[in-house]
């Protein structure tokens, strides 16, 4: 079937193709969310430890044995 602008995908038929046409929309969208936040946390993630260079290791404290 063609669009005005672009190819329109055929409507399901049946109640399976129905079904699997909504959890590919709702599993793409969720996929999206994760890769978005996946991208933002590690942009945080190499912005937080860009400063980190020049400073040394954290001191290794241990505790007494008794």
């Amino acid at each position: 079937m063609n669009g005005f602008f672009r190819e329109l995908a055929p409507k399901p038929g049946t109640a399976q193709d129905k079904t699997d046409a909504a959890v590919r929309i709702i599993r793409d969208a969720e996929a999206e969310k994760r890769a978005d936040l996946t991208a933002t946390l590690r942009a945080a993630r190499l912005e937080r430890d860009e400063g980190d260079h020049d400073l040394k290791p954290p001191s290794r404290r241990t505790k007494p044995r008794s």
